[in-house]
């Protein structure tokens, strides 16, 4: 196989109204070095027929079929087979900016070849679009993958989407990098632990990827109660992580742990009694770093409908102002 900067990974399952918008997206790269890899994770809609006529028109595009495994399987097979001297993960149902490569072509460049390269992008729902993270400077930072987690732990602001991060391929391998197969969240166990693993992360303030929020995604699922203990097991195992670690990184760690699980407590509206049976109040204590995060301990523990409810009126305030 011809090697190449970039392998941009494709997971492909169920999305035909989707997939073209994805693809046109990836071949109107105003950059040439790179191949596509769609990885057709046991579609039963004619997404993997679309993959084969993109595929039959250029030869960039790989087009591989496999048994349905999930996201985190069809990643991990797409890095497996990647040539590319770095990995792009794009979802099906999102697209990306035309100058994507060209852009991290130039800070891997500038970087001196990073292991993790971070970029911004939006966020689309209804009409309405967002940036999906604050990066607070219009400069390029260089950095320890510990000192950014840390960094982004300390001011809430760490994107923990696979799909804003370019890694080194041989950096992934090396250390032996993938994604846990069969759980929901898997870039909330996956991103952290990345992190930590790279030598050098540089991040650009560009916004590059388009994340399209649908009814059908995970956060919408029906299975709310699998999606609800894969992330409470996740963060679970993330606080055991975070014992090994420094006592500044610990902290952080685990309040941004801790903020994750009081959201889903809040978005899931737990208190209803098909859900309240996972919430472990012994998770929420000697986590909180902030005084808002102590606040919203002390009220979950005393009635999980009362922190809702108060949550729901502070996000609306802050809102308006």
């Amino acid at each position: 196989m011809k090697l190449c900067t970039f392998s941009v990974v494709v997971p492909v399952y169920n999305v035909s109204p989707y997939l073209e918008r994805c693809i046109t997206s990836l071949l109107a790269q105003n950059y040439r070095d790179y191949e596509i890899l769609l990885i057709d994770d046991g579609s039963t809609d004619d997404s993997g027929a679309i993959c084969e006529q993109y595929g039959e028109q250029d030869s960039r595009i790989i087009v591989y079929h496999k048994k349905n495994g999930g996201l985190s399987s069809a990643r991990n097979f797409g890095i497996d087979h990647a040539v590319g001297k770095y990995v792009i993960f794009v979802d099906s149902d999102d697209y990306i900016e035309k100058k994507t490569c060209t852009s991290l072509a130039k800070l891997i460049e500038l970087s001196d070849e990073a292991d993790v390269i971070g970029y911004n992008g939006v966020e689309e729902q209804e009409g309405t679009v967002t940036s999906t993270r604050r990066i607070p400077v219009e400069k390029l930072e260089f950095m320890s993958g510990r000192d950014y987690l840390y960094t982004r732990c300390r001011h809430r602001n760490l994107s923990v989407a696979s799909w804003l991060y370019c890694c080194k391929r041989d950096f992934l391998n090396r250390e032996g990098l993938r994604f846990q197969e069969g759980i929901l969240h898997e870039d909330v166990e996956f991103t952290p632990r990345m992190l930590l693993k790279a030598k050098k992360v540089v991040e650009s303030p560009v916004q590059l990827y388009h994340y399209i929020v649908r009814d059908s995604s995970i956060s919408m699922q029906k299975n709310r109660e699998k999606n609800i203990k894969d992330l409470f097991q996740t963060l679970e195992k993330q606080c055991q992580m975070a014992e090994t670690l420094d006592r500044e990184l610990r902290k952080w760690i685990k309040d941004a742990a801790l903020n994750s699980y009081l959201n889903m407590i809040q978005e899931a509206r737990m208190y209803q009694p098909q859900y309240r049976k996972y919430i472990k109040k012994s998770f929420l204590w000697n986590k909180a770093a902030t005084p808002w995060n102590h606040v919203r301990v002390f009220l979950c523990t005393i009635n999980v409908r009362w922190y809702c409810t108060i949550n729901d009126f502070y996000k609306s305030i802050r809102k308006r102002t």
